[in-house]
């Protein structure tokens, strides 16, 4: 479910994004959907365990003299191994505004209190929502699940019926001295069900003694829609073993007039399938 999540890859103190491979969608950009909730609906634990369990973040939030503080962590289970290592750590502070929380939050172990980065932390129904810098993170108690059906959903059924059969992509490059840089991403939702998913992010410095670099992702399988901590999201799982990625990815998309954000990635309309 959440392969790569807030601390470990969305979050970062430069607050700078890319195209790596995430199974969590990205933030809405435009919309929220925000339950007002007081501090004591903040206080306690959270979790977002990855669907094939070899992720996980916590939220553990303490409330005290009219605010909020706590700790987020980024945990990673070995897929074979079993073994558990925390891979990031994310301390904050926040006050009540408006019904949610004005967040300042600092790395643990390479920031600083006194240069937080701002976000900001509410309520979505029974889900916490934490956006820090450009990333995004959803939890749910102990028990609860982050991914439910969409069936009944009015908006699911739009966004499916608004996304199906189509497909976006977009691309650019530059070269220059023997260089090259590029990148594109290409999704194909297709009405038999099937979802092809392409991206890639590579440069090469050119010459004999020339460096590449870069990564490229493709995947096939098939796609639904699901609700993800409420919101309707494309599921895409994928064709593979799964023993160096997830099987599963949930895509955030917004429709445009002329093609579709996807996971904050202006992607054109350029085709049916």
């Amino acid at each position: 479910m959440i392969r790569t999540m807030l601390l470990a890859s969305l979050f970062t103190l430069a607050c700078t994004a890319d195209a790596r491979e995430t199974d969590t969608p990205a933030p809405a950009q435009e919309t929220e959907v925000i339950t007002p909730a007081t501090l004591a609906d903040f206080e306690g634990q959270w979790e977002a365990v990855s669907d094939d369990g070899t992720n996980m973040e916590t939220a553990e939030i303490q409330i005290a003299e009219g605010g909020a503080s706590g700790i987020l962590k980024s945990l990673e289970r070995g897929y074979y191994s079993g073994r558990v290592t925390v891979t990031a750590e994310v301390a904050f502070t926040g006050s009540l505004k408006n019904g949610a929380l004005a967040l300042k939050a600092w790395d643990v172990n390479n920031g600083s209190p006194q240069a937080p980065i701002e976000g900001r932390a509410f309520r979505r129904d029974e889900y916490l929502v934490i956006r820090i810098g450009t990333g995004e993170s959803s939890y749910a108690r102990n028990g609860v699940p982050l991914v439910k059906s969409a069936e009944g959903s009015a908006p699911a059924l739009k966004l499916a019926n608004t996304i199906g059969g189509r497909i976006f992509s977009s691309g650019d490059q530059a070269s220059g001295r023997s260089g090259f840089v590029g990148g594109r991403m290409k999704l194909a939702l297709c009405a038999d069900g099937s979802i092809a998913f392409d991206a890639s992010d590579v440069a090469s410095t050119g010459g004999s003694d020339g460096v590449d670099m870069g990564s490229t992702t493709s995947r096939r399988g098939q796609w639904g829609i699901v609700l993800f901590a409420g919101l309707p999201v494309v599921k895409a799982e994928w064709q593979g073993t799964g023993s160096s990625y997830s099987l599963t990815r949930y895509f955030r998309i917004e429709p445009r007039t002329n093609g579709a954000r996807v996971d904050g990635v202006d992607l054109a309309a350029s085709g049916s399938c």
